[in-house]
């Protein structure tokens, strides 16, 4: 809660715990503990309460009335985060989609300043009303309206997945501020922006890992995963979560420094929320130059066929890696799908010569040898790709046995 604080750019004031057998239905906190936190208020001129956890539209009201100050619960801070980060088309739509569906039950309370009953003929109602109706239907509107842009917008990525047909993807998933964006700069030389703040990232970026590599081999960024992520969030970013359920190798970034069991466990239930748990995972254990040897030694053992690398932004010296580790990593990535390719060998009549282009886009190309008979081809590809040819070039090519 403090980074996601941070994160807000707000400063932490302090913090106060409370065990409790059970939620208090009207004020979410014991009378005890109201009086601390309104006493610690009064003292620190705190500008408002953050509360990790989600709070009913009638307890934040009350609270708000007691401590005479804002109060957030951990989904509205997650969405104020987003909202400030939102920087493409699509990721405003995501987060004004998901505040309009947090904000349409919490109307009540927000009009105090308008009467709520005045004299007169007994089925008026006062201004205050009117106006919580109004909003509704406003938000009603806009929910339906971003729900449609959306759509949209979901249609040009389903477009571009058909482009990308031919690639192989790899998705990079974990934990919020675990480094996925910096192991994608130091993997493509691209220049993702990285900031040490919890949901710098919210867009689905891609490149191309190796320039050479037949098939291309496609990296995508991906929104930061956080324990108790708000269902609003989850149901708004879908979307964009479907590069990771599109992928047919999944790097799962792990800060070693941080939390591991949370982490892991906090990934795996976002994973099976989207329905991802089938995807191979590779697992990459970042920022191992905060750990002591001993402990780097003990969780190699833990992993042993995860990758162990040091990744990190320096702002005078840019982008600072430990590059035999981050080559190690490209490497891995890429013999992963050398076990899964399929060699076949294939001879192409010369009428239909025109289909090399698709051949070397869709396929490595071991060995060509033009012979009286046609053009003699050794290919190497991952078996989907080579579906794809037998559909689309049907009798034109010959499997040699």
């Amino acid at each position: 809660m403090s980074s996601l604080a941070y994160s807000l750019g707000g400063e932490v004031a302090g913090q106060l715990v409370q065990a409790r057998p059970q939620i208090h239905p009207a004020y979410f906190f014991g009378k005890g503990k109201l009086d601390e936190i309104k006493s610690a208020i009064r003292n620190k001129e705190v500008d408002a309460v953050l509360v990790d956890n989600q709070l009913s539209p009638k307890q934040t009201q009350n609270l708000e009335k007691i401590f005479e100050c804002e109060v957030l619960d951990r989904t509205q801070v997650i969405l104020e985060i987003f909202a400030k980060n939102a920087l493409t088309r699509e990721a405003k739509l995501q987060i004004g989609l998901a505040q309009s569906e947090y904000l349409l039950p919490r109307l009540v309370g927000l009009w105090k300043h308008l009467d709520r009953e005045r004299g007169g003929i007994g089925a008026s109602r006062g201004t205050g009303e009117k106006q919580i109706e109004k909003d509704r239907q406003f938000l009603r509107q806009r929910i339906t309206r971003l729900k449609v842009q959306l759509k949209r917008v979901e249609k040009e990525r389903i477009t571009q997945k058909q482009r990308r047909s031919n690639c192989l993807r790899v998705s990079l998933i974990g934990y919020t501020n675990a480094g996925k964006s910096t192991i994608m700069n130091a993997l493509t030389n691209s220049g993702l922006l990285v900031e040490d703040r919890l949901f710098a990232t919210l867009d689905s970026t891609t490149r191309l890992l190796e320039e050479d590599s037949r098939p291309k081999v496609l990296l995508s960024d991906t929104v930061g995963f956080i324990s108790n992520l708000p269902h609003e969030v989850v149901a708004a970013f879908r979307s964009t979560l479907a590069t990771v359920k599109d992928a047919d190798l999944l790097l799962q970034i792990i800060d070693v420094s941080d939390k591991i069991d949370e982490h892991l466990q906090t990934t795996t239930e976002v994973l099976a929320d989207l329905d991802a748990l089938c995807i191979p995972v590779l697992k990459v254990f970042n920022k191992i130059d905060r750990i002591s040897p001993t402990r780097l030694l003990m969780l190699k053992k833990l992993y042993p066929e995860a990758v162990f690398v040091s990744v990190r932004n320096n702002e005078k010296n840019g982008l600072k890696s430990y590059s035999n580790l981050v080559e190690k990593l490209r490497n891995k990535i890429l013999e992963f799908f050398d076990e899964r390719m399929k060699t076949v060998t294939i001879r192409l009549d010369y009428q239909h010569s025109r289909q090399l282009a698709n051949i070397y886009e869709w396929s490595r190309v071991d060995n060509i040898d033009y012979q009286e008979e046609g053009i003699l081809m050794t290919l190497t590809t991952i078996p989907g790709n080579l579906d794809r040819l037998r559909h689309q070039m049907g009798v034109n090519f010959t499997e040699m046995n």
